[in-house]
């Protein structure tokens, strides 16, 4: 699970900031999260969260992403939070 997401864009660098937590049946997780160009679909950014489930990347803010994290594991299904834009 990527949860409680947060976007939120820095004017003075033009990066947007996507920092959230992952979780696997509410217990917080260490996983690989990718951001992708929700355009295009070429992979942007890639950052794993620590060991408290929580992430962060700075992005360019000017197009929507698909966030995405994946099991290792195989155990879960991916999960994808798309259309993920600067507010």
């Amino acid at each position: 699970m990527i949860g409680k997401g947060v976007v939120s864009r820095e004017s003075a660098s033009r990066m947007t900031v996507v920092s959230g937590v992952t979780m696997e049946l509410g217990i917080r997780v260490s996983r690989q999260v990718r951001a992708y160009s929700r355009t295009n679909g070429s992979l942007i950014e890639s950052t794993h969260s620590d060991k408290n489930g929580q992430y962060k990347m700075y992005l360019p803010h000017d197009i929507a992403y698909t966030i995405v994290s994946i099991d290792p594991n195989k155990i879960f299904n991916a999960v994808i939070q798309d259309n993920v834009v600067p507010k």
